[in-house]
C-alpha cells in the first residue's frame, strides 16, 4: 500500500510540474514552488525527488511514454482501417495539441538548448525511441515501407515545427495541407 501511495504522490507531483512548466517555464519554477503547488512540504518533496532536474526527467519520460502508449494503442485499434490521412491527422493532433504538449515540448527543448546536457541526453534518448515507435504506424499507413525511417524523421520535424507555431500562435500552414503533402510522399512510386 505504501508503494502505491508513493507512486500516486509522484504522479501528483508530475502533474503539478507539467502545469507549472506550461505556465512559467522550467527555469522560473523552484522546488519550493512545486511543493506549494502540491500542498506538501519541501521535505516531503525531497523524499520523492532530490533535485528539480530529477522531476524534469520524469516529466519528459511521462510526456513521451504517454505519446508512445496512446499511439501504439491507436495503431492497434485501427490497423485494419488505417489510411494515411487518418494516421497523419491523429499523429499531428496527439503530438502537438493534446494536453498542452506543444508548450511543454518547447519548454523542455529550450532547457536542453540552454545547456542542460543531462536533460538533453535523456530527451534525445526518448526522442530516438519515439522515432522507432513512429515507424510502426508508418509501415502500416504508407505503401512505401522502405522509407519509413526517413518519413518518421520528417514527421518528427514537422511536429516540432507545428509545436513551435502552436506556442507562437502563428499557424503558417494548415494541418490539412501538411497531410496532403505527406500523402503525396507516401503514395509516390519509388524506383
Amino acid at each position: 500500500m505504501a508503494k502505491k501511495m508513493k507512486i500516486d504522490m509522484r504522479n501528483e507531483i508530475l502533474k503539478s510540474v507539467e502545469s507549472l512548466i506550461s505556465v512559467s517555464g522550467v527555469n522560473s519554477i523552484s522546488l519550493k514552488d512545486i511543493a506549494k503547488t502540491c500542498n506538501i512540504s519541501k521535505g516531503t518533496l525531497y523524499y520523492y525527488y532530490k533535485t528539480k532536474d530529477e522531476i524534469i526527467f520524469d516529466v519528459i519520460v511521462k510526456h513521451v511514454q504517454e505519446l508512445h502508449t496512446e499511439y501504439l494503442d491507436w495503431i492497434e485499434r485501427h490497423q485494419h482501417d488505417l489510411t494515411i490521412e487518418r494516421f497523419l491527422s491523429v499523429i499531428l493532433y496527439k503530438g502537438v495539441k493534446l494536453f498542452n504538449r506543444a508548450k511543454l515540448h518547447i519548454f523542455l527543448v529550450n532547457e536542453c538548448i540552454k545547456g542542460n546536457d543531462v536533460l538533453r541526453n535523456k530527451f534525445n534518448e526518448l526522442w530516438n525511441k519515439w522515432h522507432k515507435i513512429l515507424q510502426v504506424g508508418i509501415k502500416k499507413a504508407f505503401k512505401n515501407e522502405q522509407e519509413s525511417e526517413d518519413i518518421a524523421y520528417l514527421l518528427m520535424l514537422i511536429i516540432d515545427g507545428l509545436a513551435i507555431q502552436e506556442v507562437l500562435q502563428n499557424q503558417i500552414i494548415s494541418e490539412e495541407r501538411i497531410i496532403t503533402l505527406m500523402k503525396k510522399i507516401g503514395e509516390r512510386d519509388v524506383k
